[in-house]
């Protein structure tokens, strides 16, 4: 997988993410962002499911053939919210590697930080938080406590309070 990522140069990279998402939003001018609306827009269902025995461990994960995102129906509004924009964020960003090699497809577990080194898990969580937070929307109202902005765009404060550090 290395050699498909190493095509493009990472800040080339960085932008594509951000640009895709922000492009995703523009006809929105107010949050918080439908992301269902958004990924069927896409051409991918959204389903919520019961992942049985898995429901603890398993947030989310695409099926690529079927067209489809399964979400842990289990987890809180603003979990499955940014299950559907991480994961779209790989139907948009990776389907093609991920079609090409589903082996290195992960599923998205319920509690998890990105490893360093896991660049396609790095950029779904971005184009997820460009997704949800435009910038265009969050410029006017930055300086608003975090708790205010998360609730302004139903995203939880710990996904806001990243957000607001990486961007």
């Amino acid at each position: 997988m290395s050699d498909v990522l190493s095509i493009i140069p990472q800040r080339a990279r960085w932008s594509q993410v951000k640009e895709r998402a922000e492009l995703l939003t523009a006809a929105y001018s107010t949050p918080p962002i439908p992301v269902v609306e958004i990924a069927e827009g896409s051409g991918v269902q959204v389903v919520l499911a019961d992942f049985g025995n898995y429901r603890n461990k398993v947030a989310g994960f695409c099926d690529f053939n079927d067209a489809k995102l399964f979400v842990n129906q289990e987890d809180i509004r603003v979990r499955q919210m940014f299950t559907i924009a991480h994961e779209l964020g790989h139907w948009v960003l990776h389907r093609d590697i991920f079609k090409q090699q589903p082996e290195a497809y992960p599923v998205l577990p319920r509690f998890q930080n990105a490893e360093p080194g896991d660049v396609l898990e790095q950029e779904a969580n971005s184009f997820a938080a460009h997704l949800l937070v435009p910038r265009r929307l969050l410029q006017p109202i930055l300086n608003a406590p975090v708790s205010v902005l998360a609730s302004i765009f139903q995203v939880s404060k710990t996904m806001m309070e990243f957000h607001l550090k990486n961007v």
